[in-house]
């Protein structure tokens, strides 16, 4: 795949190509002289002749609900990543989880409280209803998102019935996974740079 791209462009100066597989995101830089470079979740998949695979920075981030049924599990799964507790000690950044409500919004800020803003990553929030959350929840999102990203995570239906994701409806929500990913590393970038 990487030979293909780098035939469509020109090749005189280096490709840099981005790979991204759910929450996955790989860097990779074709240079002209046929190696490359790779850096990221991947990277080391994406090894082969002349590829150096670079170890990421920091470890993956572990999504944590703030509360039961936050949809913790769901998105760990849909974003592909490991799944830890709150009991649990973190041994990198966290994604919180929780839902739209003023008063889970108020766990989660005693949340990030408790585990310092430096360990969240951001903070996915799950639509609890269609349309627009209550007045009271949306200050309480501005109020959280003074302190760590926040990610809104729309109303997604068909979620709301399955035991499990399978991979056809993994597919189905193969575009609002995409946004929320979009957001995340987003979230992420803005909150390293303000570091």
């Amino acid at each position: 795949m990487l030979g293909a791209v780098a035939r469509l462009v020109d090749e005189t100066e280096p490709v840099r190509v981005v790979v991204t597989d759910g929450f996955r995101v790989t860097k990779v830089v074709l240079r002209p002289d046929g190696s490359s470079v790779a850096e990221g979740d991947d990277a080391t998949g994406w090894a082969g002749p002349g590829v150096q695979p670079v170890t990421p920075a920091q470890p993956r981030a572990s999504v944590v609900g703030v509360h039961a049924g936050a949809g913790a599990s769901t998105w760990a799964l849909l974003l592909d990543l490991p799944e830890a507790q709150l009991t649990d000690e973190p041994t990198g950044p966290v994604v919180l989880v929780c839902r739209s409500t003023p008063a889970v919004l108020n766990a989660a800020k005693a949340v990030i409280h408790a585990l310092g803003t430096a360990a969240v990553s951001a903070v996915l929030v799950v639509a609890d209803a269609p349309g627009k959350p209550v007045p009271a929840a949306a200050r309480e999102q501005r109020v959280l998102a003074g302190a760590v990203p926040v990610v809104p995570v729309p109303w997604l239906p068909r979620l709301r019935a399955v035991a499990e994701i399978s991979p056809q409806l993994a597919g189905q929500l193969a575009r609002p996974v995409q946004r929320v990913t979009k957001a995340l590393l987003g979230a992420q970038s803005n909150k390293e740079k303000a570091e």
